[in-house]
């Protein structure tokens, strides 16, 4: 693409462990009020701060913010500088040449450097210039030619390897006058270039040409580095449009270096060293949370990238990536990090390979061609992205689609119109089979159709369609103009499976731009990964214990068959199966919990967890009891291994008597009833000493609800919290009479107990909210978790217990391994109770899932 500016680019962030604070500001001049604002930003980022700068003919937008680090095309060395963008251009009326500045752009990184005070100060130009005569001769020439020289890829080099300028032959120009070329230094000082030439777009030889700066014209962007030599400025890129024979020979670039000069301007509102009193970051910033150390570098043209310099940034919102993207010839290595929410498509965990290919449609050599733009790799653990995986990147997940196919669908029979669905100001969004098209109508097209479609969830197909047809001035830009753009990941526990992330096409085939085609191309195309093994078995910091666990999620299968897994880090989380029951369906779920994730404190694995309510049917005048869920919790690599999902126990089989639920739940019909109150926060403390004056009696026309969380079960530590159910909430209107229970049962401990961690009441008898309750129903209280066989003499080796494929309950043993309630012991039974699963509802424990993917 030619026409550039300062372009950001997309991939690359790599962030300091200080925030900056700088200006947000926007405003236009001659009226510069709005950017004397206070609104500021502090982030912890690579980022610097900027005050930009577009100037027009009657006006200049000018913004005072902030951007990343390595975010120009021409790596920033010094983030404490001024880059200004100029053109010499000529004047057909008068036959001279004017220097109009088009941009300009101060960078600096501390705190409120990006001062609207500054504003006036920047320069109105560097004062380019090149003699009349050879600007004359050389770029206006005759003001017609016929022919440029045309390079198919943008072409690079330095002084140990060349330009090979052979790859762009002399080729003839239809329909217009003059060249396009351009030169871009990736390092200036080491002669590092990038060189690009074309016939100029057809629109400079139209009536609106001069809004676009004219047919004749030089583009130059020139920077100088504030604390170094003021004198020096460095040329970053020069555009020449030019008229003159062979005025786009590759050699012109260093002719015009030669015969450029320009004046040195005051830039002494500019301080010559950076203020000492606010750039003390490593001593005054905050701390983050939860670090992660990436390694932080950038190299070009070269396929390794030595790199021993870090940065720190949050492991909460960032992995580190190793990342090459190739432009042309040209090979961009960077060493950094990416926000896990800067992708269009969530990343659902680390390590990943995210590629992006280019099949695109070659018209000289009348063939489909397929590139690799970028290759990134992702992880989430200190120093992981290290420069010694850079060989092991793969080279393409080689993406192919049949060249029939393609030419059929993409390429088309070369008819100059072609029906383009137009919604190009938003994407429609769903399914590839409920997609409404209908919010995009067809219109004829002479151009490029571009379609584009972002599967915002490959797993299900859920997508963005958006297409239009791309604006004559746009396509002229296009060295392709029939080519398709696929990225695809692929995650480390799936290293065979490539996901579909987004499909951009460039089509000028009739109705090339039909929701139906994104399906049609999946189903043609052809993915080849190769092995990314060496790659995958990076793993993880060595000095941070890890533990793996199962991670599938599954609906209405009873064995739950999986073999993905996740890494995460061992002194923060352990695994867990669960099963979650919804009326007559059920979910099993396999993944990763936070250790500090429960309101009760977890003190020993393995363990199991059950929620059961006991509600009162209205209809049939009975106590029913159903399970909402059961978790089986564990801490050392895959002991929650899906085999035991089937013996899962499928209640504990709390128990109240129907007389005392009668009495002390559902009481005798009357309209108003006492209910302690105190919905703000719980009064906590033991059974003996608990302070229910806070919680003074009111009366109460709907349910009461009374909660009991025991903190420490051990101890009758516990707390109390009762209040009337407002009368407009469906949630208290459901099932109002009803008791609600969790029980948490070590494994290993000895003599087997069930702890009550939580017990809700929704009542409607007469002061069923007194504290004393709790006691009571302890008292009254009976259970039963069957047979556990299946869960004893786990350990950190041990496989578990053969399951069957029934995903029935195996039969309980004659011996009694029965629990008993804390401090009431209780009758063993010889068997369990089946227990109908009925229509039920989730409260939950307030458990936070980790890393568990919605994939089956």
């Amino acid at each position: 693409m030619l026409v550039r500016g300062v372009v950001l680019l997309l991939i690359l962030a790599v962030v300091p462990s200080y925030s900056l604070i700088c200006y947000e500001c926007s405003c236009s001049q001659p009226d510069l009020s709005a950017c004397h604002c206070d609104e500021t930003s502090e982030l912890f980022g690579n980022d610097y701060c900027v005050i930009a700068e577009q100037r027009f003919t009657d006006e200049i937008n000018i913004q005072l913010s902030r951007i990343p680090r390595n975010s120009t095309y021409i790596y920033i060395e010094d983030p404490y500088y001024i880059l200004m963008q100029e053109s010499i251009r000529y004047n057909k009326t008068t036959s001279d040449w004017n220097l109009v500045t088009t941009g300009a752009l101060f960078g600096c990184d501390w705190d409120y450097c990006n001062s609207p005070n500054l504003i006036d100060a920047l320069p109105s130009s560097f004062k380019f210039t090149i003699e009349k005569t050879w600007l004359d001769t050389n770029i206006y020439g005759t003001g017609n030619l016929s022919a440029c020289h045309t390079c198919a890829f943008e072409t690079c080099g330095d002084p140990a390897n060349p330009l090979n300028f052979t790859q762009c032959p002399l080729t003839p120009c239809v329909n217009v006058t003059t060249c396009l070329v351009y030169d871009l230094w990736s390092d200036f000082d080491g002669g590092s270039q990038c060189f690009e030439s074309q016939c100029a777009p057809a629109y400079l030889d139209g009536e609106f040409a001069e809004t676009y700066g004219g047919k004749y014209r030089l583009d130059i962007e020139g920077v100088v580095y504030l604390q170094q030599d003021r004198f020096n400025y460095d040329i970053w890129e020069i555009d020449v449009y030019c008229g003159a024979v062979n005025c786009s020979r590759p050699t012109i670039f260093e002719e015009i270096i030669d015969v450029l000069y320009y004046d040195t301007v005051d830039l002494a509102p500019f301080p010559p060293v950076r203020p000492t009193t606010t750039q003390a970051p490593p001593t005054t910033s905050t701390p983050i949370e939860n670090p992660l150390t990436c390694y932080n570098c950038a190299c070009i043209g070269t396929t390794t990238c030595t790199c021993t310099s870090t940065v720190v940034t949050s492991l909460d919102e960032t992995y580190c990536i190793v990342a090459r993207e190739n432009i042309g010839q040209e090979v961009f290595i960077n060493l950094g990090y990416i926000e896990t929410d800067s992708s269009y498509v969530y990343i659902l965990e680390a390590p990943f390979v995210l590629v992006e290919e280019t099949i695109a449609y070659d018209e000289q050599g009348v063939r489909w061609l397929t590139t690799t733009d970028y290759v990134v790799y992702g992880c989430n653990w200190n120093l992981c992205n290290k420069p010694a995986l850079l060989p092991l990147l793969p080279s393409s997940f080689q993406m192919r689609l049949p060249e029939p196919w393609l030419n059929t669908n993409i390429l088309g029979t070369g008819a100059p119109v072609r029906d383009c669905h137009e919604c190009p100001e938003a994407a429609q969004c769903g399914t590839t089979e409920f997609l409404d098209a209908s919010r995009c109508p067809i219109k004829s097209c002479n151009t490029t159709c571009l379609v584009l479609d972002v599967f915002n969830d490959p797993a299900d197909d859920l997508l963005c369609y958006q297409s239009f047809c791309i604006p004559p001035e746009a396509d002229e830009y296009n060295i392709y103009h029939n080519r398709v753009e696929i990225e695809g990941i692929i995650y480390a526990n799936e290293p065979t499976v490539v996901k579909i992330w987004e499909i951009d096409l460039y089509c000028r085939a009739d109705d090339c731009s039909r929701p139906e085609i994104f399906k049609e191309l999946k189903d043609q195309l052809i993915v080849q990964p190769g092995t990314l093994s060496a790659l995958f078995n990076e793993t993880h910091d060595p000095s941070v214990p890890q533990r793996r666990c199962y991670d599938c999620y599954c609906y209405n299968e009873p064995n739950c068959e999986c073999t993905r897994s996740t890494l995460m880090n061992a002194d923060l989380t352990y695994c867990l199966i669960i099963r979650e029951n919804y009326g007559q369906d059920y979910w099993i779920t396999m993944g990763h919990i936070y250790d500090d994730s429960t309101r009760v404190s977890i003190i020993d694995f393995p363990y199991l967890v059950s929620e059961e309510t006991i509600r009162y049917n209205d209809n049939t005048e009975v106590w029913n009891t159903v399970t909402n869920f059961v978790i089986f919790g564990c801490d050392w690599d895959l002991c929650n291994d899906p085999k035991l999902a089937p013996y899962l126990p499928r209640s504990f089989q709390m128990r109240l008597p129907e007389a005392w639920l009668n009495t002390n739940v559902y009481g005798n019909g009357q309209p108003v009833r006492d209910c302690h109150e105190c919905p703000d926060a719980p009064q906590c403390g033991t059974d003996e000493f608990l302070d229910a004056s806070r919680c003074p009696i009111k009366s109460c026309n709907t349910t009461c609800l009374v909660a009991d969380t025991y903190d420490d079960p051990g101890q009758d530590e516990l707390c109390y919290q009762s209040f009337c159910a407002p009368p407009d909430s469906e949630f208290f209107e459901i099932d109002p009479h009803r008791v609600e229970l969790e029980g948490i049962l070590y494994i290993d401990k000895v003599p087997r107990t069930v702890e009550l961690w939580e017990v809700d009441i929704f009542c409607r008898a007469d002061d069923c909210s007194r504290p004393e309750i709790f006691k009571e129903l302890e008292a009254q209280l009976t259970l039963d978790v069957g047979d556990l066989s299946a869960f004893e003499g786990l350990s950190t080796t041990a496989q578990p217990a053969t399951a069957t494929t029934t995903g029935q309950t195996a039969a309980p043993t004659t011996t009694s391994n029965a629990p008993c309630l804390k401090q009431y012991m209780f009758p063993c039974k010889d068997a369990p109770i089946p227990i109908p699963i009925l229509v039920l509802e989730l409260v939950g424990i307030g458990l936070e899932l980790v890393g568990i993917g919605l994939e089956s």
